[in-house]
């Protein structure tokens, strides 16, 4: 497949973020379960149904440009997924499973805040309304809002033990 112009390139991008999203609401919720520490466990739940909504948004964005959603491969997701899936078999410590798992959110979040912020300028481009770039707003804000969250869980007093028992 060829992409020629700015709109084929808005609705490729589109499709790698549905995929994105879709995918991520699995792994959100592997992690929410994986993960030991009640915290961190309760934050990928939240932003697992946060995804959702995000997956409804993105499907209300293809309603408005005419078109079926469809799912593209995003081969960052795929690869973030590979190694999620290689570092829960490798590791058998809990506090160091949840400190990946944080570190992991964080990539992925600041992936998707970048995903969001190139379709808004996309969309901004192509001049496209506010039906189209309000969702993706959205979208974007809430994706920095879990990257805020995420990190301030790696900073906070009640995983000071977690990094001091990794650490000492």
């Amino acid at each position: 497949m060829t992409i020629d112009t700015l709109d084929e390139l808005f609705v490729h991008k589109l499709c790698q973020q549905y995929y994105a999203e879709r995918k991520l609401v699995d792994a959100l919720d592997e992690m929410a379960i994986n993960a030991t520490n009640d915290r961190i466990s309760k934050g990928f739940a939240d932003h697992r149904d946060e995804t959702r909504r995000h997956v409804d948004r993105l499907e209300t964005v293809f309603d408005e440009i005419g078109r079926q959603p469809e799912e593209r491969t995003n081969e960052l997701i795929d690869a973030l997924e590979a190694e999620r899936t290689e570092i829960e078999r490798q590791v058998g410590d809990d506090d160091l499973l949840n400190t990946y798992y944080l570190g992991a959110g964080m990539m992925t979040e600041r992936m998707e805040m970048t995903a969001y912020e190139s379709l808004e300028t996309m969309a901004t481009q192509l001049e496209m309304g506010s039906e189209i770039t309000d969702p993706l707003e959205a979208n974007h804000g809430e994706e920095k809002s879990a990257y805020r969250e995420l990190d301030a869980m790696s900073t906070g007093s009640d995983l000071k033990s977690l990094w001091n028992r990794l650490t000492s």
